[in-house]
C-alpha cells in the first residue's frame, strides 16, 4: 500500500510544481490577512473617534466637558457647534459618531440645583465605533455629574472619606479575566483568521478533488494509487494537510509571541487543535465534492458553507442565545470546535482532559470524509457501467 500512496503524493508534488499559482495565491491571501488584521487593530481597540459638542451655555462647565473628553484615549472633539442641525448633519455625512448636546442655563441651573438635562447622540449604525463613543461620552457625564456632588460636599465640610462613601457607597472591583486590557485583537483575530485558514483549504480541497474530474485526469490519478480511491484522496491532500498546518502554527506563533495574546496552556495542544482543524475542513471539502460532482457547484457550496462558520463558531454571537435548531447546526462547523478548544487551552489553562471532547468531535468528522468518498466510488462505478453499456451498443457487432 506504502507504493501506491508514495506514487499519488509524488504525482500531486509534480502537479503542484507545474501549476503553482493556485497554492501561492492561498498562501499570499492567509499571510496577508494576518497582516492586514493584526496592523488594522495594532491599537487593541479603536481610539482617537471623533466626536462634537452642540454648546447652546458656552460656559465654563460645557468648555471643561469638552477640555475633559479630548483628554480621553478613545475619542476627539473634532468640532463644536452652535446648534443641532449641524451636528445632525455631520454624523449623517459620517464626519463624527456621536456629539453632545448641552442646553442653555446648564452651569446656571446646576448651581441652583434643578438638574439640567444633557443629551447625548450616537450613530450605531456603525455598532463598534457609535458604542463606544456613546461609552465614552455616558461615562464622562457621570463623571461630571459626581465632581459637582463632590465640589458640593467639599464645601460642607465633609471628609473624603465620608464624601466618596455618599458618591460611591459600593465600590466595585473588576477583573477582566483572560482580556484585561479589553483588547479586541485577541477577542476577533485568534478565530477569525484561523477560521480564514479553514475557509481556504476548503475551497482548495473541493476544487483539487473535481478538478481531476473535470480535466479528465481521474483514471491517471486512481491509477497511480492501484484503483484505490481511498489512497488517492489521503496521498493527493497529505501534502496540503501539511502545508497548511504548518501556516496555521506558524499564524498561532505570531499570536502568542510578538502580539503577547493570552495564552495559559500548552501551546503543543493549540498546534494539535490547528492541525485537526485543517484536517476537518479537508474532510468536509471530501464530502462537498462526493455530493456535488460539478466542480463550480461544489466551489460555491463549500464557499457558503465556509460563510456560515464565522457565525456559526460562536465567538461573535454566543451560540446559546441562538434557536434550539441553530445551536444543534453549529456542531457540524469544525471552526467552532476549534474556538471552543482555543478558549479552554489558552484562555483557561485546561489540558487535555477538559478539551479531549472537542479534538474527537474534530477527529470523527473524518467519518464525513470517508462518506464522500463512498459517494465518490459510487459515482465512478455508475460511470463505469454506462460507458461499458455504451461501449457494446456501439461495437461493430451490435451496429451490423
Amino acid at each position: 500500500m506504502m507504493n501506491p500512496l508514495l506514487n499519488t503524493i509524488k504525482r500531486e508534488l509534480r502537479r503542484a510544481y507545474h501549476h503553482p499559482r493556485y497554492l501561492i495565491l492561498l498562501t499570499l491571501g492567509i499571510v496577508f490577512s494576518y497582516a492586514f488584521f493584526i496592523t488594522l487593530m495594532q491599537e487593541g481597540q479603536p481610539e482617537r473617534l471623533p466626536i462634537a459638542i452642540v454648546d447652546h451655555d458656552g460656559s465654563y462647565l460645557s468648555r471643561r466637558l469638552c477640555h475633559e473628553l479630548n483628554a480621553t484615549q478613545g475619542v476627539k472633539v473634532i468640532a463644536v457647534y452652535d446648534n443641532h442641525a449641524e451636528a445632525r448633519k455631520a454624523m449623517q455625512r459620517q464626519e463624527i459618531f456621536a456629539f453632545m448636546e448641552i442646553p442653555r442655563h446648564t452651569f446656571s441651573n446646576m448651581l441652583d440645583f434643578k438638574r439640567p438635562h444633557i443629551s447625548i447622540y450616537s450613530n450605531n449604525a456603525y455598532l463598534l465605533a457609535g458604542s463606544l463613543s456613546y461609552k465614552q461620552l455616558a461615562t464622562m457625564g457621570k463623571l461630571a455629574s459626581a465632581a459637582v456632588h463632590r465640589e458640593i460636599l467639599r464645601k460642607k465640610g465633609l471628609s473624603e472619606d465620608k464624601i466618596m462613601g455618599i458618591i460611591q457607597p459600593i465600590e466595585f472591583d473588576t477583573h477582566l479575566i483572560s482580556n484585561p486590557t479589553a483588547n479586541y485583537q485577541p477577542y476577533v483575530l485568534t478565530t477569525i483568521l484561523p477560521g480564514i485558514i479553514a475557509l481556504m483549504v476548503l475551497l482548495f480541497t473541493s476544487y483539487q478533488v473535481t478538478l481531476e474530474q473535470k480535466e479528465k485526469t481521474a483514471a491517471a490519478w486512481l491509477e497511480g494509487a492501484n484503483g484505490n480511491l481511498l489512497v488517492a484522496l489521503f496521498g493527493k491532500l497529505l501534502p496540503y494537510t501539511f502545508w497548511f498546518s504548518i501556516l496555521g502554527i506558524l499564524g498561532n506563533i505570531v499570536f502568542f509571541g510578538p502580539c503577547h495574546y493570552t495564552m495559559l496552556g500548552s501551546f503543543s495542544l493549540l498546534s494539535i487543535d490547528m492541525i485537526l482543524l485543517v484536517v476537518a475542513a479537508q474532510s468536509m471539502g471530501v464530502f462537498l465534492s462526493g455530493l456535488i460532482p460539478d466542480m463550480h457547484l461544489a466551489v460555491c457550496v463549500s464557499a457558503i458553507y465556509g460563510a456560515l462558520s464565522f457565525s456559526m463558531s460562536g465567538f461573535s454571537y454566543p451560540v446559546c442565545s441562538m434557536v434550539p435548531a441553530m445551536q444543534a447546526f453549529s456542531y457540524i462547523f469544525p471552526l467552532r470546535h476549534y474556538y471552543l478548544a482555543y478558549s479552554e487551552i489558552a484562555l483557561y489553562g485546561d489540558g487535555i482532559e477538559q478539551c479531549w471532547i472537542h479534538f474527537c468531535i474534530l477527529l470523527s468528522m473524518n467519518i464525513i470524509g470517508l462518506l464522500g468518498t463512498l459517494l465518490m466510488e459510487r459515482q465512478r462505478n455508475t460511470q463505469y457501467a454506462v460507458n461499458h453499456i455504451n461501449a457494446k451498443e456501439t461495437s461493430p457487432q451490435n451496429t451490423k
